[in-house]
């Protein structure tokens, strides 16, 4: 049932259920322990989270009803007083691990993108996934394949580093800024693919490329979504705002594809990380909030995708 007014415990404004009966799982994680640049994404869930209860239930798309779904609000993992980016982390993993226990499709809204590697152990380690198994669809302006930023290899510039050294593959869509330290690394390990914005936009070649990469996955995937991949328009108040990103219809045409039209990966998991909530304004955390709600109706608008993550 969907309440009135405005409730941040609750996603799309409809009663939070018990974990174990829950599709789908969202863990609120305030967290923006090694922000570098731009600041606020601790602020971000409680947003999104508002925001939701704003959207319609209809997906006039797919003629999906979001409410068909039952869903989990669980509480927040705040950092703890004297926590590093390091033992946030872990207790983040653990939370993921034991919430990945459950049949739902676990989903953390961030925050900053160092919470991904976290969720992706989490939900691994419960489900028994190899890490070589696993592809990671990762949307992001910039490549988070650094070894380490101002002394944290935990930084949210790194978040794709210690999953790739894991062993998971990397699909990167939508990267316009990169080290050529971090471009060497990919192409050594042979397991990342990057889509550079630029070239999505200039050379129709590499968007079929694409499409047929995400068409072609098998097994499962892991999706992060960093709202920066976005035009700065549709997320100006980001960490950073770089020019030049993904347009709307082109995001939801990449997700339609991996998430509805592709019927051999499973989705084990998502996060959707780096939004900043600003004064006089609600574009960044609506925004947000929309693409969650259109990950979800791809996922599960066939009947057989529902509880998909088991």
């Amino acid at each position: 049932m969907r309440a009135a007014g405005h409730d941040r415990a609750r996603f799309l404004g409809l009663e939070s259920v018990a974990s174990n009966a829950a599709d789908v799982l969202l863990i609120p994680v305030p967290y923006e322990g090694t922000v570098s640049y731009g600041k606020g994404t601790a602020a971000a869930p409680a947003a999104v989270l508002g925001a939701s209860g704003e959207l319609e239930l209809w997906d006039e798309e797919l003629d999906f009803e979001l409410d068909s779904l039952n869903y989990h609000v669980d509480q927040p993992v705040f950092p703890a007083e004297g926590d590093t980016p390091g033992t946030f982390l872990v207790r983040l993993f653990g939370r993921a691990q034991v919430l990945s226990q459950h049949p739902g499709l676990l989903i953390g809204v961030g925050g900053e993108h160092s919470l991904t590697s976290a969720l992706v152990r989490g939900i691994c380690k419960s489900k028994g996934i190899a890490f070589s198994d696993l592809t990671v669809v990762h949307l992001d302006a910039q490549a988070d394949l650094r070894s380490e930023h101002e002394g944290w290899r935990q930084s949210h510039v790194c978040a794709m580093r210690p999953l790739v050294e894991l062993g998971v593959k990397l699909i990167s869509i939508g990267v316009r800024s990169v080290q050529r330290e971090e471009c060497a690394y990919g192409q050594e390990t042979g397991r990342v693919q990057t889509f550079l914005a630029q070239a999505l936009a200039d050379d129709p070649e590499q968007e079929r490329q694409l499409l047929a990469t995400l068409s072609g996955l098998t097994g499962s995937v892991y999706l992060t979504i960093d709202m920066d991949a976005l035009e700065v328009h549709l997320c100006p108040g980001t960490g950073f705002p770089h020019p030049g990103g993904l347009g709307w219809w082109q995001v939801l045409r990449y997700l339609r594809t991996l998430l509805r039209d592709n019927a051999e990966c499973r989705l084990v998991g998502c996060d959707i990380v780096e939004t900043v909530p600003m004064l006089g304004t609600k574009v960044n955390e609506f925004v947000a909030a929309r693409l969650l709600a259109k990950v979800l109706a791809y996922q599960f608008s066939r009947g057989s995708r529902k509880r998909s993550a088991d």
